[in-house]
């Protein structure tokens, strides 16, 4: 039997956006960002990758290679297309998060999650995704996974997945499996502590049962069932946790690129490994803005 179709929302109340994101996994708010910013946003990158284009690819290869391990994480990443908000913001004098400050997400956040004041991640970063040749400044589509395997578990981490343009359908989009968070935890057999490292494991991968994620084992245990994979406009803004299992969306009639951004907001007070979490509901009522 397949999920009913994931939620979307034009405009939204604290305790609606918060049930819906322990219950679901994820949220879809249609028009939660404005384009104008979004187009300026992608000018401001392309700008950015122009000016790095410049340089010789033997100098590139050279400082990928750095001593300096700040450095050569910075060199590494650019070259996948991936510029972290601490980076775009002096350039161009414009953060990622103001997508979400200027539309009311943020202050919709902070009532839905009192109980945890909000923090910007430095995880924050764009993505530039393409199904042909690998140039400079691209990635690769991404397999089932999630970010917390990457960037931790001691606390719950909202993605806002933005595209800068239209995507799911001719660009690449994201494919999610439509779980609740602590049913992902559960599913994954999440354990603080870890298991048994497998081949391969690295940063956090160890306290989840990972192959759990591959396509044999989601279809032998009707996961795939419960697939997503919205089409997106742009304004569109998919709000998924850090427990949430993702990856691309992508298919060979998808031949255009797509450039996203990875808006992560941080909850480190909310108790995301207690049973108790998702049951209390916030006070007060408050509206996305459009």
């Amino acid at each position: 039997m397949s999920a009913p179709l994931l939620r979307e929302y034009r405009s939204t109340l604290p305790h609606e956006f918060r049930k819906a994101l322990l219950r679901d996994g994820a949220v879809m708010l249609r028009g939660a960002a404005d384009p104008e910013l979004l187009d300026e946003i992608h000018r401001q990158l392309d700008r950015f990758f122009a000016e790095y284009g410049k340089i010789q690819s033997s100098d590139f290869e050279r400082n990928m290679a750095s001593d300096d391990p700040n450095e050569r994480d910075f060199w590494q990443q650019l070259k996948l297309g991936h510029v972290y908000d601490r980076t775009f913001k002096p350039f161009s004098g414009i953060s990622y998060f103001d997508v979400i400050r200027s539309n009311g997400l943020w202050d919709l956040v902070a009532r839905a999650f009192h109980e945890s004041p909000l923090t910007e991640s430095a995880t924050t970063n764009c993505r530039r995704m393409t199904m042909d040749d690998l140039p400079r400044f691209y990635d690769r589509p991404l397999e089932f996974h999630v970010d917390a395997q990457i960037f931790g578990v001691h606390q719950l981490s909202i993605n806002f997945w933005t595209p800068l343009m239209a995507c799911g359908v001719h660009a690449p989009g994201v494919k999610i499996i439509q779980l609740g968070v602590q049913e992902t935890k559960e599913y994954l057999e999440f354990n603080e502590a870890g298991h048994e490292p497998a081949e391969g494991d690295q940063w956090h991968m160890s306290k989840f049962r990972c192959h759990k994620m591959t396509l044999p084992v989601l279809q032998a245990n009707g996961l795939l069932e419960r697939v997503q994979l919205p089409s997106f406009d742009k304004g569109d803004i998919l709000a998924f946790t850090n427990f949430t299992m993702h990856g691309s969306h992508f298919v060979p009639s998808m031949t255009e690129p797509r450039t996203s951004i990875e808006i992560r907001v941080d909850l480190p007070a909310f108790p995301i490994h207690a049973p108790q979490a998702k049951a209390a509901e916030p006070a007060g009522a408050a509206m996305l803005a459009n």
